[in-house]
């Protein structure tokens, strides 16, 4: 068993351990009125295309990606990890589509107004260990924002236990708010390109794991305009907050998941207002790590590389129907994908 392997199935048991305990630290996860402003209109790029057949959003898209790294640091919200280096993986779009299944590292920015899409790692995981999904996005036209989350990394802690789960709770929210400032800032520095191709007003954060809790319980502030959860972990704890969600949320959930219930998945997505637009896929065979680069225990019945592609499907859809506005997209969104993927209603 790898070093990877090792932490994820111990993961488990850090994480039942700490759900009771995590129930004190959200209330440092309240937050304020943000700045989100709900679904923005299409914008150019999409208005052109409308007359177009929609791209298949499971396959790669237009646009060839880059890739950077950005240094941000910010105090504590708990006092560990102070400052907090949040030393941040970016990709975004660029003009090598003839290319476009390698990634460059500084290449140039393509010209363009492009999205935000802020992204959470799971405990005891990495940035880059979903890069599948951050090169896919970043294809497509999104500029994908990573931080680390310091104390709960594969670096920090193997595995991370409760005291490491309970001091990242009270961070994370902060840390992805916070390199979304600093992105935004960019738009003020005619020096970095990044600046330049990004579109503040159009926000998403997505997670798997851990990362998908941040995702949901960072929701209710309100500064995201849309919210992507794979897999999210202790979802239990996220009852009280899932009704006061108030963007559009899609959740990824595995069937045969070894740490989050299915069941408990499915309360939190009913937890979430009626009133909402939400979406729920199941892939029933699909396991925890479906949802990363290396999946520990996928078999035949759903291999690492199909999960990874109906997660991207979906997500692509979800991001160009409620950040773009572009209603091609809409219907990827209620269909099942034969037996692999099943929308839950």
């Amino acid at each position: 068993m790898t070093p990877r392997s090792f932490g994820r199935a111990f993961e488990s048991r850090a994480l039942i351990v700490a759900i009771a305990a995590l129930a004190l630290a959200l209330t440092g996860c309240a937050g304020g009125a943000g700045s989100g402003t709900g679904t923005p209109a299409a914008d150019a790029r999409t208005a052109t295309a409308i007359a177009a057949p929609a791209r298949d959003p499971a396959a790669r898209g237009p646009f060839g990606v880059g890739v950077t790294k950005m240094l941000f640091e910010r105090p504590s919200s708990s006092g560990a990890h102070d400052p907090r280096k949040l030393d941040t993986w970016i990709w975004y779009p660029t003009d090598d589509a003839a290319n476009s299944s390698a990634v460059n590292d500084a290449a140039p920015a393509t010209a363009g107004q492009f999205p935000i899409v802020v992204f959470s790692h799971g405990s005891n995981g990495q940035p880059e260990f979903y890069r599948f999904f951050e090169e896919h996005l970043a294809s497509w036209g999104f500029v994908v924002v990573a931080p680390p989350h310091p104390g709960n990394t594969s670096t920090d802690c193997l595995p991370c236990g409760t005291d490491s789960i309970i001091e990242s709770a009270r961070n994370r929210p902060d840390d992805v708010e916070f390199v979304l400032d600093r992105v935004i800032a960019l738009k003020d520095d005619p020096s970095q390109p990044i600046g330049r191709i990004i579109d503040p007003g159009r926000t998403a954060l997505a997670g798997h794991s851990f990362g998908g809790w941040t995702a949901i319980i960072t929701a209710k502030r309100g500064r995201f305009n849309a919210v992507i959860a794979m897999a999210p972990g202790l979802p239990d704890t996220l009852l009280g907050a899932a009704p006061t969600v108030r963007v559009p949320v899609l959740i990824l959930g595995a069937g045969k998941d070894e740490l989050v219930p299915p069941e408990s998945v499915r309360k939190l997505y009913d937890a979430l207002p009626d009133s909402l637009t939400k979406t729920y896929v199941s892939l029933p065979d699909a396991h925890h790590t479906s949802f990363d680069d290396r999946c520990f225990g996928c078999t035949d019945a759903l291999p690492e590389a199909r999960g990874q592609e109906i997660s991207n499907r979906y997500a692509t859809a979800f991001l160009e129907t409620y950040l773009l506005g572009d209603e091609r997209y809409r219907p990827y969104l209620s269909q099942d994908v034969g037996t692999e993927a099943v929308i839950v209603r």
